[in-house]
């Protein structure tokens, strides 16, 4: 800071007094600017020892964005509308009431199935990383999808529970948390319906995700088995799963849960492949 004094008296004070306001204004301004100036370095150093990156692309993103997602892949994002399946949700090129797969038999146990999001890579991405790698909080990105999806269909206005779809015990252990079971607990915050984990899955199964259709049903035959039958019984309850392919894990789950007494089955996923 610069102080110009001068020989005579008079501007000596002049002088002086300017440049105490001068460092008032300073000392000011410097006090304003210090708490931004601090709350910018947590921010950079927060960055740099927790980096936040998009889940698909893999693009650096701010760490106050909310999504998990860069704009460009959330983008990538595709809710399902327009002409699909009565049954299952699947989209339909060409229309029509039913896809090729559920012409073939009308004698479904889950009759009614809709899912929040196409199976676009974003979407998987999200899904291989809730799942696999562990980040957990993403079911509270896909909730609010689901229960949009949830209010756009009044056939589960009725509905007494949701039930999610179980994983085996050693698959829990290795885990440590159902994906389906997190994305039940946090639609029902949305849509007030309770969770009631009625089933267990009582054999170890392959994934799903290497068989074809003939063989997804194959796997999961009489692999689940109701806990909970008095609860269920008369009962319309809603499946919850995180994807939905050939509906064929759904099917099952649905066959149990009818055969233990259940009024009424159908399903909301996250995705639908």
């Amino acid at each position: 800071m610069q102080f110009l004094i001068f020989a005579k008296t008079s501007n000596y004070h002049v002088d002086k007094n300017h440049a105490q306001i001068k460092f008032c204004y300073n000392y000011v301004y410097l006090s304003m600017k210090i708490p931004i100036m601090l709350k910018l370095f947590k921010s950079w150093s927060l960055h740099i020892l927790f980096p936040r990156a998009c889940f698909c692309c893999g693009r650096d993103m701010a760490r106050k964005d909310a999504n998990p997602l860069c704009p460009e892949c959330m983008a990538d994002l595709k809710p399902i509308d327009g002409l699909i399946c009565k049954r299952c949700g699947q989209p339909l090129k060409d229309g029509g009431r039913y896809c090729y797969s559920c012409r073939k038999s009308r004698n479904f146990k889950c009759g009614f199935i809709r899912s929040g999001l196409k199976f676009t890579p974003s979407a998987r991405a999200l899904i291989h990383n809730f799942k696999y790698q562990g980040y957990i909080n993403i079911s509270k990105f896909f909730a609010p999808l689901m229960h949009k999806t949830f209010r756009n269909n009044p056939e589960f206005f009725e509905a007494d529970f949701l039930v999610p779809v179980p994983i085996h015990k050693s698959k829990f252990k290795k885990r440590g948390f159902n994906q389906a079971a997190l994305l039940a607990r946090d639609l029902s915050k949305l849509c007030g319906v309770p969770v009631l984990e009625a089933l267990e899955r009582k054999i170890k199964t392959k994934s799903q995700t290497s068989l074809g259709g003939k063989e997804r049903l194959e796997n999961v035959r009489r692999v689940f088995e109701c806990a909970n039958k008095a609860f269920v019984k008369n009962k319309a309850v809603i499946l919850i799963d995180d994807v939905c392919t050939t509906c064929a894990t759904l099917e099952e789950c649905a066959r149990v849960l009818k055969k233990s007494g259940a009024r009424e089955v159908l399903a909301i996923t996250a995705l639908k492949e």
